[in-house]
């Protein structure tokens, strides 16, 4: 009913917009027949769930025909042969990428649209006391400060379980002053703890843990993966360990949260864009199968790291690309919500970049190394993934790899002006045509504030926080994105954990590219309506334009706070370790 009455909406919106009654009609009624049947398929979706998607799948199919009559209308207008040639690839490029959108949508509003789940990972499950396999507790180390170190040891000494090694595993550290200390507190926490200090190795953080491999405890069956600066709980073994009486669990994941961020604006700007990922596209990911590790608070099932051949040094997201593998083997996982882990996030604007090119640029990697597990038919690689997981884990790479595509498609809209200008070309565009997407648009926000109001119980600040913060990141995910497409070598680089004084104007020299760029997008809205008769087309075009300025823009913003709240900070020295409270 929920269907057919939405679908009844859209006609009278579309009809009384100017469309003809007769396609309003029909594309009305087969929506609500398709709406139907996904309620049928989809029994643990909300109907208002099942709409959406079934939409969604409607705009992947007429988009081709709506375009088709669109370019035909224009081209009666007499618009320049460039005009039209440039705005034909511009909708190419917008159609071609909406199955992945879709998918990208279920991962993430999953949360919204299921009232009923099969995973594992809603509640905690307590090992049963007479299960207790060995455990051994990894922790890769890279010219970290000593204090933060020290801490994250200290917290792994108090877990509340009782067969487990702590392998602190220091990798190409030439200042002594940085890890000595680190080993001599090894040694003051008993056997329990090892410090192993190795130099001259390569792939970064893959390579260390590959290393330490034939230094594992005899008899370990688990491996957990804890990053530097992690302050974990005491039950965040007791809490998952016992996921693995099932023998086919692969691995648990536990999310990323974090810590000593409230007194900086910049750090609660960033905490409010890390946390959605963790409260709903991991959720969504782990309901279809294809969850995937994040780096640190990790426990895998060691046979099922051996069967994969270990970690990947050739990817900037060894975590992520491990899920594969695992999957492929047969293995399952689980994703449990609750935080079991609290790190650091980046002081500076530098540093969170650096930080989200890694994440971007990995998965496109991911989707290159392995696409050929995804593909349909005879031409797959033979492996244990179901359907649902080849999809998801083929997007995970592939919107990635996408954003680099439609980056480079964002000077379209420029050229379009300017031919637009050159030729004076000008249509009239039919109010009706622009009732689906306003329509879209509309329900994408109605979404976002709907999941930061009842699944992050975000206020309306944090709201704002995060919109910043994923306005800034824009630009560097995109050419993280376009760079890996490209096959462009990068080098992985950690999180830098010290603290390093910063003056605004050189923090800002971190931003000049968006800066110019949000300097340009401002000057293109202003030519649309300025230099363009004033119409629906160049008020669409400079509200666009405008949009995407105010996106660049973000960058040097959070540039600036990052500074400020370092200066503010007013360290006695250029360079101190970040020690927590």
């Amino acid at each position: 009913m929920v269907n057919v009455l939405c679908f009844a909406l859209g006609l009278l919106a579309a009809v009384a917009a100017g469309g003809s009654f007769l396609h309003c009609l029909v594309v009305a009624t087969v929506g609500a027949m398709a709406g139907g049947v996904a309620g049928h398929l989809l029994v643990n979706f909300w109907p208002a769930g099942t709409t959406y998607i079934v939409t969604k799948l409607a705009m992947c199919v007429l988009s081709f025909v709506w375009s088709v009559s669109f370019v035909t209308f224009i081209a009666d207008y007499g618009i320049s042969v460039l005009t039209i040639a440039l705005t034909v690839v511009g909708l190419l490029l917008s159609i071609v990428f909406l199955p992945s959108d879709l998918l990208v949508d279920l991962e993430t509003w999953q949360v919204l649209f299921r009232f009923r789940w099969r995973r594992q990972g809603g509640t905690v499950r307590t090992r049963p006391p007479e299960y207790a396999p060995m455990v051994s507790v990894q922790v890769p180390i890279h010219a970290e400060p000593p204090e933060i170190v020290i801490r994250t040891l200290d917290a792994l000494s108090r877990l509340n379980y009782p067969n487990y090694e702590v392998m602190v595993i220091d990798n190409n550290t030439a200042d002594e002053a940085l890890w000595r200390p680190v080993a001599e507190h090894c040694a003051r926490l008993g056997p329990r703890f090892r410090f192993l200090h190795v130099e001259g190795i390569a792939g970064a953080k893959a390579g260390a843990l590959n290393w330490a491999r034939p230094y594992i405890a005899a008899g370990t069956e688990l491996v957990g993966v804890v990053d530097a600066d992690y302050v974990a709980h005491p039950d965040w073994l007791a809490h998952t360990v016992g996921y693995f009486q099932d023998p086919a669990m692969g691995f648990v994941q536990c999310p990323h949260a974090y810590r000593d961020y409230e007194s900086s604006a910049f750090g609660r700007i960033a905490n409010a864009e890390y946390t959605p990922f963790f409260r709903t596209a991991m959720i969504g990911l782990d309901e279809n199968g294809a969850g995937i590790t994040v780096g640190t608070m990790s426990v895998i099932r060691l046979a099922a790291l051996d069967g994969a051949g270990g970690w990947a040094e050739w990817c900037m997201t060894e975590d992520s690309e491990l899920a594969i593998r695992i999957h492929a083997q047969g293995y399952t996982s689980t994703y449990v919500e609750r935080p079991y882990g609290w790190g650091l996030i980046p002081d500076t604007w530098a540093g969170y970049k650096k930080q989200r090119y890694r994440w971007t640029y990995g998965p496109v990697q991911e989707w290159l190394a392995h696409r050929r597990l995804f593909y349909p038919g005879n031409s797959r690689i033979p492996s244990q993934l179901n359907l649902v997981q080849r999809l998801y884990h083929a997007n995970h790479g592939l919107r990635n790899y996408i954003l680099g595509i439609r980056f480079v498609g964002l000077a379209f809209g420029p050229v379009v002006l300017l031919s637009m200008i050159a030729n004076g070309d000008m249509w009239p565009v039919p109010v009706g045509w622009l009732v689906p997407f306003a329509a879209l648009f509309v329900t994408k926000q109605v979404l976002r504030v709907a999941e930061c109001r009842q699944v992050l119980r975000y206020t309306a600040r944090e709201f704002l926080r995060l919109t910043i913060a994923a306005r800034a990141l824009f630009y560097v995910i995109s050419v993280a994105s376009f760079a890996a497409v490209l096959g462009r070598k990068t080098m992985w680089q950690r999180t830098d954990k010290f603290r390093r004084r910063q003056r605004s104007f050189p923090a800002l020299q971190g931003a000049v590219v968006e800066t110019v760029l949000a300097v340009l997008f401002l000057v293109f809205a202003v030519l649309s309506v300025a230099a363009l008769p004033i119409g629906i087309v160049s008020v669409v075009m400079a509200g666009g334009f405008l949009s995407q300025s105010l996106t660049f823009a973000a960058a040097p913003a959070l540039a600036y706070l990052s500074a400020r709240d370092l200066e503010r900070s007013a360290l006695p020295t250029e360079t101190i370790p970040l020690v927590s409270r």
